[in-house]
C-alpha cells in the first residue's frame, strides 16, 4: 500500500506510511479470522512476539516523524532487497525447510531471538508503514524455521496489533490523510480474505515466489522514486 499510495497516488512518503498502517489493520482482521479459524496462524506464538513488537512499532513511530523523507524510502527499499535475498538463498537450506507436523519442536530454542529481532520488526513497520509482514515473515520462516504458509498466517494475525500501536503515533503527528483510508479498508478486506482463501490452495514454494517478486519490485520503485527517479 505504500508504494501504491506514494508511486499512484503521490502521496509524500510520510503520509503514505502512516495512512497505511491504518488500513493495515483492515488486512490483518481479513486476513487473520480466515487463517485462525483454519488453525493455520500460531496464535499463542504471535502474541508471545508481540511483546516486543508494539514497543517497537511505537518507537518506530517516533522515529520515522523526524526523519527526511528520502531516509524512509532508500531504507525501504534496502530491507525489500535483504529479505528477498536471504527468502531466495535460504531456501536452499535443509535446515530451513520444515512441514506442518514437525515444525514446532524446533520453535523452543529460537523464541528469544525472534522475540529481540521482534523489536526491530515492530521499528521497521512503523517506519515504513508495511505492517510487518515484509520483516516478520522471514522472521517466522528463517528463525523459527515455520513453514511459509504458517509464518504468512501468523504474520497476517501480529501485523494488525502493530499496525494499531504504530498508527496512534502518527494519528497525534497529525500526518494521516483520513480520506484514504476507508477505501484503504474495504479493498484490502476484500482482498485479504480472497488471499487467506487463495493461498490454502497453492503450493508453499508458489506463496514464496509471489512475495519475492512483490516486494523486490514495490522496493525498487520507491527507492527509486525517493531519488527523483520515476519509471515503470
Amino acid at each position: 500500500m505504500v508504494p501504491v499510495l506514494n508511486l499512484i497516488f503521490g502521496l509524500p512518503i510520510k503520509t503514505a506510511v502512516a495512512t497505511s498502517l491504518c488500513a493495515v489493520c483492515a488486512t490483518s482482521i481479513g486476513g487473520a479470522a480466515k487463517y485462525l479459524n483454519k488453525g493455520i496462524a500460531d496464535f499463542r506464538l504471535g502474541l508471545f512476539l508481540e511483546t516486543t513488537t508494539v514497543v517497537g512499532a511505537v518507537s518506530g513511530g517516533l522515529l520515522a516523524i523526524i526523519v527526511k523523507p528520502q531516509v524512509i524510502s532508500i531504507m525501504f527499499t534496502l530491507i525489500s532487497f535483504y529479505v528477498a535475498a536471504n527468502m531466495v538463498f535460504k531456501e536452499n537450506s535443509s535446515e530451513s525447510i520444515q512441514d506442518d507436523s514437525n515444525y514446532r519442536e524446533t520453535i523452543v530454542s529460537r523464541k528469544l531471538s525472534a522475540l529481540g529481532l521482534s523489536a526491530i520488526t515492530g521499528m521497521i513497520s512503523s517506519f515504513l508503514g508495511v505492517g510487518g509482514g515484509i520483516v516478520q515473515v522471514p522472521i517466522l520462516y528463517l528463525i523459527l524455521r515455520l513453514p511459509i504458509k504458517v509464518a504468512t498466517a501468523t504474520s497476517t494475525y501480529m501485523i494488525g496489533i502493530t499496525a494499531s500501536a504504530g498508527s496512534l503515533v502518527y494519528f497525534f503527528g497529525e500526518i494521516i490523510d483520513y480520506k484514504y483510508i476507508a477505501p484503504l479498508i474495504i479493498g484490502t478486506l476484500i482482498g485479504s480474505t480472497f488471499g487467506a482463501n487463495t493461498a490454502d490452495r497453492l503450493k508453499s514454494s508458489s506463496v514464496r515466489v509471489l512475495f519475492i517478486i512483490a516486494i523486490v519490485y514495490a522496493g525498487f520503485r520507491v527507492g527509486l522514486k525517493g531519488l527523483g527517479v520515476n519509471i515503470l
